[in-house]
């Protein structure tokens, strides 16, 4: 759906999403990004998890059949690199000199990364926290180099530039959903976070201080396994469960309360919580300069399951919420009704076009 009527240039935000593929096209504007048009395409609960880069002359199609129906004005695009396909990790490096801390992020990467280093494009970033000089002297007597590394298989891009270029779109970058996350949920706010992101077959844990994925977990739980479980509990098929579950906070299902978390979706979501428990104390025993978590934000398409928010509050006890990307993007009033509906489906795409904003 085109929003404004005059033709205008920006970026396309594109999420390859188990779900379905979503863009959004942004217009630069107070670096919230001024929403030019949208579009999206949706799966059938038995399409989910089909990685979309196995089949990359149908994915091209159906993209660029989105971004005709949107009237995308731009061909310049950013896509987000799915979380399990990159490795990230903050590393503590010893005191080398500036001229040779690629070599020594290097060595590190060897030791870490599960493929040869030729065959991935490696990236890193030197960080440099106020209280970090202090705390690392008290853990190894001397001062570290703290360094967020980055690395995706070069046989993945590869991929994401082919159907772009397929679909009459130049990638401009590809970064991974984490750094797209964070900008679309929580901005330029320097808090320590959780960002919870439930997409439909997989979830992945943030710990995010200072704008920065100081631990990123993932778990193969999503809104498809609260379908499955309506579906077998009711002995109804997946496409009915799917309008029932999305349905919830309007129509519980027999048993439960209007706004409650249904006992059998609490059962299929403990992984998650048992691995958001696990990913705590990693977080607080790897991490030097790790300050612990003030709010978990949710997003993603399974975020919006009725009590998921307080079930996840009385786990941790720490404030957990619905996040809402559309704050960081400014459009018509009008469309506050149509647009709230996806809720924090969008957070990718709309963390990838801010990234031009």
């Amino acid at each position: 759906m085109s929003i404004f009527k005059r033709k205008q240039k920006g970026h396309i935000g594109i999420d390859f999403g188990a779900g379905g593929i979503k863009i959004i096209q942004l217009q630069p504007g107070d670096g919230r990004g001024n929403l030019f048009t949208y579009g999206f395409s949706e799966r059938t609960p038995e399409e989910m998890g089909v990685d979309y880069i196995e089949n990359p002359e149908a994915t091209a199609a159906l993209l660029k059949t989105i971004c005709s129906k949107a009237r995308t004005t731009t061909t310049s695009a950013v896509a987000a690199l799915p979380i399990p396909t990159v490795f990230s990790a903050v590393l503590s490096i010893a005191p080398v000199p500036k001229k040779e801390l690629a070599k020594a992020v290097e060595w590190e990467a060897k030791k870490l990364i599960p493929l040869p280093l030729e065959e991935v494009t490696l990236d890193f970033k030197e960080l440099r926290f106020p209280d970090e000089e202090t705390t690392a002297k008290k853990t190894f007597g001397e001062k570290q180099i703290s360094v967020l590394l980055t690395a995706a298989p070069k046989s993945v891009i590869d991929k994401y530039v082919a159907i772009a270029k397929a679909a009459g779109l130049t990638l401009t970058s590809l970064e991974t959903e984490a750094f797209a996350l964070i900008r679309a949920m929580v901005g330029v706010d320097p808090a320590p976070v959780i960002i919870v992101d439930m997409g439909a077959v997989r979830s992945n844990i943030l710990f995010v201080d200072r704008g920065i994925p100081m631990l990123i977990r993932s778990v193969e739980i999503g809104g498809k396994k609260c379908t499955e479980a309506i579906a077998s509990a009711l002995s109804i098929d997946m496409n009915r469960a799917e309008a029932m579950k999305r349905d919830l906070g309007i129509a519980p299902l027999p048993g439960s309360a209007p706004g409650q978390m249904p006992t059998l979706l609490k059962d299929v979501l403990t992984p998650l919580l048992n691995e958001m428990k696990y990913s705590f104390n990693v977080y607080r025993t790897r991490s030097v300069i790790a300050r612990p978590p003030e709010k978990i934000i949710l997003s993603g398409g399974g975020a919006g399951l009725p009590g998921l928010s307080e079930l996840i509050t009385s786990e941790f006890n720490i404030k957990s919420f619905l996040g809402n990307p559309w704050e960081r993007v400014n459009f018509q009033d009008d469309l506050i009704p149509l647009l709230y509906t996806f809720g924090s489906r969008f957070a990718v795409a709309i963390g990838l076009a801010l990234r031009n904003a």
